[in-house]
């Protein structure tokens, strides 16, 4: 059997690598092939477009990039044709795969081009709305494998077939160092607090939302005694220019005067263990309040910045709570139960693209908030994510015991419509049925 799975970016690359993984264990004779990048070739798979670069954010940059992408696609639409797979599994990635504008997608292209091919679609774009009134999926898929159970139901009632199949994430986030090891690596207190910051996989991401996160994190730093910051280096960002990023931050920081108190300030409550809590984190906090409230330091306070590399779940394991770029991180992040503060910014260059389609936008652009259809976790984007408003959010989580239960149960709420693990699993079972000409049930 021949299947083509293609991803068109770092997180897509990750779910294709776990079902890559999943076809092989059940048919080890599995001829294996696509677009993708270190984790779908780490899985076996013949990656004939590395697509790890192809994630770029607006109008401005997708317009640099476009010769390079269309070039890629050339190639891949070429492999397809000449060994036309028994199953095509596109995952996520909608422009790449449903089409832009003038240019065609690569599932219309394959239902036109590949009659014989089975098309399954993993993980569908905008499979988080709860309700569809239409969906480009008709007459191009033979089936979908969704990670939401709304979404299969309303495909299904759309005329779509579709099975709910579990999140894939349920596999992938699995920390594999504790608090205490990291600690031991990086030199780091377990009795202080321990804030992550998720800038994003993507170089533009890093110019645009990492020194908003370390201004923000200074910030906190001059509030919070002995508080230590993580960064995660996804591995399609280059370290130096993250370094670059701590350094620019820190080399003229003076100590800043907050423009208004946190509510913590004035809501100084002892630490009540609710349901969720852990005696130990309760026990953390209330020494985290007393330290804060006698700490008053007007000189500036350089707290250590740790960057790991390409080891996110460890990080979002050990911290205690995040300053989370928006995207696939803030779903990971919830599965662990972790209280965040969802951050975006886009470049000035695209600041006219956001006016323009921001009616079109959803309410929400964090996927606990989009799943819960409200606010879980703080949101600021674009101007209302100043370094201030970022450090207040945070700082009121960390010194306010009942608000991060409260956040913590909630994320419990969202990992309980995730359904359980096994959805790569699932779906390359459903890969297999396809190609032997059963329908999924």
């Amino acid at each position: 059997m021949r299947v083509a799975i293609t991803a068109a970016e770092a997180s897509g690359d990750r779910v294709a690598g776990q079902l890559a993984h999943e076809l092989r264990r059940l048919d080890p004779a599995v001829e294996l092939y696509g677009s993708g990048g270190k984790w779908l070739r780490e899985a076996g798979a013949e990656v004939i477009v590395d697509a790890s670069s192809f994630g770029v954010i607006g109008l401005v940059a997708g317009m640099k990039l476009l010769p390079q992408m269309l070039a890629a696609r050339r190639r891949l639409l070429a492999e397809l044709k000449r060994r036309p797979p028994d199953v095509l599994i596109p995952i996520d990635a909608g422009a790449f795969h449903l089409g832009i504008g003038p240019i065609q997608g690569l599932v219309p292209w394959a239902r036109k081009h590949l009659p014989q091919t089975k098309i399954l679609y993993y993980f569908p774009p905008g499979s988080w709305r709860k309700t569809l009134k239409y969906t480009p999926l008709s007459g191009l898929v033979d089936a979908v494998a969704s990670p939401f159970p709304w979404n299969a139901s309303e495909l299904n009632r759309l005329g779509v077939r579709a099975e709910f199949v579990g999140h894939p994430l349920l596999d992938l986030v699995k920390p594999t160092h504790t608090l205490p090891e990291l600690a031991q690596k990086y030199g780091l207190d377990t009795d202080k607090p321990l804030v992550g910051l998720l800038p994003g996989s993507r170089s533009q991401e890093i110019d645009a939302i990492l020194p908003t996160q370390l201004a923000a994190a200074l910030q906190i730093a001059q509030r919070l005694p002995g508080v230590q910051f993580m960064i995660a280096l996804a591995p399609t960002v280059d370290r130096t220019q993250v370094e670059a990023a701590i350094r620019a931050a820190t080399q003229h920081h003076t100590a800043p005067r907050p423009a208004h108190k946190p509510s913590h300030e004035t809501n100084r409550r002892q630490p009540v263990l609710a349901e969720g809590s852990v005696e130990e984190l309760a026990r953390r906090q209330k020494e985290w309040i007393e330290q804060a409230q006698a700490h008053r330091s007007e000189s500036p306070v350089i707290p250590p910045f740790v960057i790991l590399e390409d080891a996110t779940y460890d990080m979002l394991s050990a911290c205690d709570a995040l300053i989370c770029k928006s995207g696939t991180t803030t779903l990971e992040a919830a599965i662990l139960g972790k209280p965040m503060v969802i951050v975006y910014k886009l470049s000035k260059a695209n600041t006219l693209q956001i006016a323009l389609v921001r009616k079109s936008l959803p309410r929400f652009v964090g996927m606990p908030n989009l799943i819960a259809g409200e606010e879980i976790c703080p949101e600021l984007l674009q101007d209302a994510a100043t370094p201030e408003a970022i450090a207040t959010h945070i700082l009121d989580l960390l010194l306010d015991p009942d608000r991060m239960a409260r956040m913590r149960r909630s994320l419990q709420g969202i990992r309980s419509q995730l359904g359980e693990p096994g959805g790569a699993e699932r779906t390359a079972r459903l890969a297999l049925d396809l190609a032997q000409g059963s329908a999924p049930s």
